[in-house]
């Protein structure tokens, strides 16, 4: 269970109270709604990191410079990063590289699903080549918006790539508390990891509510 752009320490905290495994901070995301500041990043990464029973914190960013995110790491003790947008296998095989005090950078690699076919479907071999260690199945909307757009995942447009993974996969878009059904075909298969949750898991106001976290933390679990 992943939830991605907490913001705030008490975001964290219920996310911890939930079981939740991974949330992503937003780190170089332009106009992203999420994006940090780099020291409120790291503030928070460091909450995620030091919170007993946390989330384990994931650099979720646009960035295609490999520098930038060694600087960020290397500042914090993150030690994921989810790549969205189109970086290159090279761009993977950059941050494989990093060195971090002997600690290998675990990458989770977006394929993104546009008009029901997966942008990047001609790459998975080679971002597996490069030390992918985690792909995430995400929606492009009509105009070209990525990621945290709320609009549901096609299980007939993944459905098809699954055999040709050799790591595991994560769901993401329009995943709540009411869909889990839809997904069935895709969460049977054998490297099914988890879901990662945006829209569904905030309130009226855009904040991450404890609530509903909790309530498609429980209806994914109970039936996983």
């Amino acid at each position: 269970m992943k939830v991605c752009g907490a913001v705030a320490p008490a975001e964290i905290d219920a996310l911890a109270a939930n079981r939740v495994d991974l949330v992503g901070l937003w780190l170089a995301v332009p106009g992203g709604p999420h994006d940090l500041p780099p020291e409120r990043w790291r503030v928070l990464a460091e909450h995620a990191a030091g919170t007993e029973g946390g989330p384990a914190p994931v650099l979720v960013t646009f960035a295609k410079d490999a520098e930038l995110l060694r600087v960020a790491l290397a500042s914090a003790p993150v030690r994921w990063v989810q790549l969205h947008g189109y970086p290159t296998p090279g761009m993977v095989r950059k941050i494989k590289a990093l060195e971090l005090g002997g600690d290998q950078v675990k990458v989770i690699k977006v394929l993104h699903v546009m008009g029901g076919e997966c942008v990047e479907a001609s790459l998975i071999g080679a971002y597996e080549k490069a030390g992918v260690d985690v792909f995430l199945f995400d929606v492009v909307t009509e105009d070209g918006r990525v990621g945290s757009t709320g609009q549901a995942l096609d299980p007939a447009a993944v459905a098809p790539l699954l055999d040709r993974l050799s790591r595991p996969f994560l769901l993401a878009g329009g995943i709540s508390d009411e869909n889990r059904g839809r997904y069935a075909s895709l969460t049977e298969h054998p490297q099914f990891l988890g879901i990662d949750v945006d829209t569904n898991a905030r309130d009226g106001g855009g904040a991450i509510s404890a609530e509903r976290v909790r309530s498609i933390t429980q209806t994914w679990r109970e039936h996983g």
